[in-house]
């Protein structure tokens, strides 16, 4: 395979001084951030460009089915939203998931599920406390926060299971051997947005918190993951398959 040097560029992530690259006498430019399997990777490992771009298609797209589905059935107009909006603003999100408390991020993507759960209910003029809420209910949606979490604890299931043949259980997880090995760790809960400070081990499955020095690493999806993997408790983890541990999820919530 020959590759173009003038369609490649260099993204370093290394904090110390950038090194020159060259691809046939041609040196490669550095970018700050680059689109990878549909992500926006960024050199500071930090997800703000991503977001912003999955925001601003998924805005697009819900202003398209506003104006061409206006007159079709509330149940057609909560398909399409499930279909082409919100299945934009959880691609990857099990890995790019803001984590911040009052992270702007986390606002822009429920504003914009707001403003489509005016357009399915067709309600413009609601504006008393708690009607945004009260609509999402009736049309049985969750935040996409509370969502988020979801797709991170079933991947987590799926890893665990070994039903992921790309990350082996056995290279990705420890299983802790005793509560001793389940390290305090602070960690953001997904319905209070309270910081949470938890010696967490809940099941059998428990398993080894990562060390981490980083934010970034922190607040990745296997150290974070882990902690909220580790609060289940024990009839939800053993599940005996992945829709039937998606099916124990929806019901502790409910």
């Amino acid at each position: 395979m020959k590759f173009n040097a003038k369609k490649c560029y260099i993204l370093s992530i290394n904090k110390k001084t950038s090194k020159f690259y060259q691809l046939n006498q041609h040196i490669l430019q550095e970018v700050q951030d680059n689109p990878y399997l549909g992500l926006q990777i960024s050199n500071d490992l930090k997800w703000n460009t991503h977001i912003n771009n999955v925001c601003k298609k998924a805005s697009s797209t819900l202003g398209f089915i506003r104006r061409n589905l206006r007159n079709v059935p509330q149940n057609c107009r909560k398909t399409a939203y499930i279909s082409l909006v919100r299945s934009i603003m959880e691609y990857g999100a099990t890995i790019w998931n803001p984590y911040l408390k009052g992270d702007i991020h986390v606002d822009k993507l429920e504003k914009i599920q707001n403003r489509a759960i005016r357009f399915i209910k067709k309600d413009y003029k609601s504006r008393e406390s708690g009607c945004i809420t009260k609509m999402r209910e009736e049309l049985e949606l969750e935040t996409l926060e509370a969502r988020r979490l979801s797709l991170r604890l079933i991947l987590m299931y799926k890893i665990v299971e070994g039903l992921v043949p790309a990350l082996p259980t056995d290279k990705f997880v420890k299983f802790q051997k005793s509560k001793r090995q389940i390290k305090s760790t602070k960690f953001r809960d997904c319905e209070t947005t309270n910081l949470v400070e938890k010696r967490v081990c809940n099941n059998t499955k428990s398993l080894i918190i990562p060390d981490s020095r980083t934010p970034q690493y922190k607040n990745s999806f296997l150290v974070s993951t882990t902690v909220h993997w580790n609060h289940l408790q024990e009839d939800v983890v053993h599940a005996k398959s992945a829709e039937a541990f998606k099916t124990s999820l929806a019901d502790r919530r409910d």
